[in-house]
């Protein structure tokens, strides 16, 4: 009997599918994988192994427990780290080797916070940053000496500041988020927030848990709730909804990725997209296809963080617990395709990235995507060697990572595709 077999060729797309049976992956959505550890969807095609990650700096930012939060700063980085004792501190921390510099000599964090969060902005020229860590006032810093923190005070306005967790800039007003306070700052000021001056506040009727600035509007995030504020002033602000029984579970997942948001929601990660229409946008559920993965993500881990790559046009998320190991932490890679049904996600999953606290950026061209966990060093993601290609096998598992560091000799890529 004559042999009928025949070869045809298989284009490895559609990223991580776990919501199908192993018949229906197969006839459904060939080419997709089953299980994707530590590779990407790559927008040019084909899944490629990510890259792995450094230091950012040699030497371990002082102090104790788990890192607080990171946020790129005129070419370095502000960390925040515990210390054994008193308020947490601020450190810059260059990229290299160099030691860091304690920014918390004569102005301190407040006690014992559970995140510090950051937002960049320039109303004078020069690029300034504010940070909030929903313990006392907001912090500004205008230069990288030590010491030149400064800390805003009932004086500048009002108490309402007092305890802010969130903060974002839009319309070129400070924005900041206090339980169920949005207070904001007169035009073009970082200090003053006294109502006379075009300061104010807004109760948006629930505990906000993130702020973002999208377009021509400013999303604020609740637990179970989303506004828009538009507007350029106190004289034309305006609050409307734009879901009331959808929020954001966790603000640190909330990030945008070409023209939408990304957040994580009660039933899993979700995005907010502009439509045609004005003030009309699609919430859209796109972690459907590894919905049981999600699951398990989220009750395994406490705290999550996220990043962007937009040169990939790709979101991560990373779940952190002290009680799991760098070994065991678990994430999931987001590249954002355009294919025919329109704009969507295809999926991976990242095992050894142990990201408390990330944050990503772009300053003249150059993306800079850092984090921290438990160890106190700052950490540079994408600086590992590049292992291009798409020819991929079933159970395929090698080490990549950079193997000097010891951490990471355990971690593995396995890619099984149907």
């Amino acid at each position: 009997m004559p042999d009928r077999l025949q070869t045809y060729p298989l284009e490895f797309k559609g990223g991580l599918i776990t919501n199908l049976s192993p018949l229906q992956h197969g006839a459904a959505a060939p080419g997709s994988a089953r299980v994707l550890t530590n590779f990407e969807p790559s927008t040019e095609g084909g899944y490629r192994r990510i890259k792995g990650y450094s230091k950012f700096n040699s030497n371990q930012v002082t102090g104790t427990g788990n890192m607080l939060g990171v946020n790129e700063f005129r070419g370095s980085v502000v960390a925040a780290r515990g210390q054994s004792s008193g308020n947490p501190h601020l450190y810059l921390v260059a990229s290299g080797s160099g030691s860091h510099t304690d920014l918390s000599t004569s102005v301190e964090l407040g006690p014992n916070p559970s995140a510090v969060r950051f937002a960049n902005y320039n109303f004078d020229g020069d690029d300034d940053l504010v940070i909030v860590d929903g313990k006392g006032f907001p912090l500004l810093l205008k230069s990288t000496s030590a010491g030149d923190l400064s800390k805003l005070t009932s004086s500048n306005g009002t108490s309402d500041i007092d305890g802010a967790e969130h903060v974002a800039v839009f319309k070129n007003h400070m924005m900041l988020g206090n339980g169920d306070k949005l207070v904001f700052s007169a035009p073009y000021e970082d200090d003053d927030f006294d109502p006379a001056n075009g300061a104010g506040m807004i109760r948006v009727g629930g505990t906000i848990t993130s702020l973002i600035a999208f377009r021509d509007q400013l999303i604020i995030f609740c637990e179970n709730k989303i506004f828009r504020l538009v507007g350029s002033s106190a004289a034309d602000f305006q609050l409307s909804p734009i879901a009331s029984d959808i929020g954001c579970v966790e603000g640190d997942t909330v990030q945008e990725v070409a023209g939408d948001v990304v957040f994580l929601a009660q039933d899993g990660l979700r995005t907010i997209s502009g439509t045609e229409k004005v003030g009309d946008f699609n919430l859209l559920s796109i972690s459907k296809v590894i919905q049981d993965k999600v699951e398990d993500f989220v009750q395994s881990h406490t705290e999550f963080s996220s990043v962007t790559i937009g040169s990939k046009t790709q979101y991560r998320i990373f779940g952190f617990s002290n009680s799991v190991t760098t070994g065991s932490a678990k994430g999931f890679i987001g590249t954002q395709i355009l294919g025919q049904g329109g704009v969507q996600f295809n999926w991976a999953e990242t095992n050894g990235i142990r990201a408390k606290v990330a944050h990503s950026s772009l300053r003249q061209g150059i993306e800079l995507i850092v984090f921290g966990e438990a160890d106190g060093f700052v950490y540079k993601m994408e600086s590992g060697n590049s292992f291009g290609g798409e020819n991929i096998v079933a159970n395929f598992s090698t080490p990549y990572f950079p193997i000097t560091d010891p951490r990471l000799r355990k971690t593995i890529y396995k890619a099984i595709i149907y």
